[in-house]
């Protein structure tokens, strides 16, 4: 009997740690701006050119590393799945968080709109009262 061993095929290169590593928290604010940028770039692509605003040169300029570093950063933590799956659950929270701030900011504007509806109508309410006095008293003396 013979024992048959299987090898992958897939030959995953090992990824040198960069010279200029982040940090793992620096790691996941990069990819919420990555994803921030990105959704930016879906609502209002054309505000974002009209600033001049590129996704790449906003990142290198923010996290001191040029597109090469960039790139090798990105490539170590997806080549490290525990601290990559960690980075990424955190990058989930965050934007929950932002989602769940912008949810209640909307609901506390539009219950500031109808608060001021409310008290415009109150004052044309008041208005209307206001002259049917006048013109009832106006009536009274003819």
């Amino acid at each position: 009997m013979g024992l048959v061993f299987i090898t992958s095929c897939q030959n995953v290169e090992k990824i040198e740690k960069p010279e200029k590593l982040l940090s793992k928290s620096e790691m996941k604010d990069l990819l919420y701006d990555m994803v921030l940028l990105d959704a930016a770039s879906g609502v209002n692509e054309k505000r974002l050119k009209d600033l001049d605003i590129k996704m790449f040169d906003f990142l290198s300029k923010k996290y001191k590393l040029d597109s090469i570093e960039l790139k090798q950063n990105i490539q170590y933590y997806n080549m490290k799945f525990d601290d990559n799956l960690e980075i990424y659950e955190q990058v989930k929270d965050s934007i929950s968080r932002l989602e769940q701030s912008y949810d209640s900011i909307t609901k506390a504007r539009d219950s500031l709109k109808k608060l001021e509806r409310k008290r415009r109508d109150s004052i044309r309410k008041l208005d209307t009262v206001q002259e049917k006095q006048i013109i009832r008293r106006i009536d009274e003396k003819d």
